[in-house]
């Protein structure tokens, strides 16, 4: 891997010489005029990535303006090539969203040197025009927190160390390794909690479902699952529905997350009737992400005044005031 990146590094400074010898506009490169937008992110198979990014090629679709989606696949040197790719095709805006923030710095920088703006958005690669930062082990303290205010309201006279916790973590990058470690606050923040299994490599439904599978049989007593993003809960909760599930009571089950995408709304807003299980999100940015998007990529794009820091807020999301977030 270390072999990998110095590679990398080599053709990012390679790539850096000829683009700044050769500056130019993006309407130049792209010789149509139209500005163009790259938005590089590290899985747009992830739901919640896939929704905000299309949701941003939407917006600017109506000012004429193209945005195009590259995905990384989790890896940092695809993603490298694909903001290099986009600094040689003149886009006037690139957007990254990092799979490892320190392997994208010198790209970047050459990105800006060949004539392209750069908007990193929830992490900090230490190069960029702008930045809409995400604090990540905050994003997992509060999922946390959430659980622990669910456990002591269901289980008030619980013993410490009697409510079991499951994890399904991700730790593929530096930033979600923060998440995680957040996540993992859940015994501090509530005495009554004991974690007593953790997965790792889950992101996505049917990877959630199968750790289900394999953590009732194992770990059979737990009433709460923290996941990594929205579409583990997903997993989490079709597991816990079906009518095979070892789980009877559904009352006194608990699915908490990050990263909101509508199913996981939706679902979430079933919990108070126990429809669902999905009962806490956590969402950064405000109520709307992909127009914050927007609208700060629109004005560096168009020459505006921006600020460069834009820390994006934690909300946490429950039954109670899920509606107001509900489109």
């Amino acid at each position: 891997m270390k072999k990998l990146f110095l590679i990398a590094a080599v053709c990012a400074a390679i790539f850096c010489l000829f683009t700044a010898c050769s500056k130019k506009t993006a309407a130049e490169k792209t010789g149509s005029g139209k500005v163009l937008i790259g938005y590089t992110v590290p899985d747009t198979s992830e739901s919640f990535l896939s929704d905000l990014t299309n949701s941003v090629k939407q917006k600017f679709a109506v000012d004429g303006v193209d945005v195009e989606i590259a995905n990384a696949s989790g890896d940092s040197a695809t993603q490298i090539s694909q903001i290099e790719n986009f600094a040689t095709a003149g886009a006037k805006l690139i957007i990254v969203m990092a799979v490892d923030p320190t392997s994208v710095t010198d790209a970047i920088k050459c990105a800006q040197a060949a004539g392209s703006l750069v908007l990193t958005a929830g992490s900090n690669p230490g190069a960029y025009d702008a930045i809409m930062a995400t604090d990540q082990y905050e994003d997992g303290k509060l999922m946390a927190k959430m659980a622990a205010d669910w456990i002591n309201k269901t289980f008030p006279g619980a013993k410490d160390g009697s409510v079991g916790v499951a994890i399904l973590e991700s730790r593929d990058t530096p930033e979600a390794n923060s998440r995680c470690d957040g996540m993992k606050t859940i015994e501090e923040q509530c005495s009554k909690a004991k974690i007593v299994n953790t997965i790792g490599g889950i992101k996505k439904n049917d990877t959630a479902q199968a750790a289900m599978e394999n953590i009732m049989q194992v770990t059979p007593n737990i009433n709460v699952v923290l996941t990594y993003n929205s579409g583990g809960s997903i997993g989490v909760n079709e597991y816990v529905m079906r009518p095979d599930s070892a789980i009877r009571d559904k009352s006194k089950f608990a699915s908490f997350c990050s990263d909101v995408d509508p199913q996981a709304l939706s679902l979430l807003s079933k919990s108070g009737s126990n429809e669902s299980v999905i009962r806490g999100i956590v969402k950064f940015g405000s109520a709307d992400l992909a127009g914050d998007t927007y609208r700060l990529a629109k004005k560096m794009i168009n020459g505006e005044p921006y600020n460069k820091e834009n820390p994006d807020p934690l909300t946490p999301i429950t039954v109670d005031n899920a509606a107001q977030f509900m489109q």
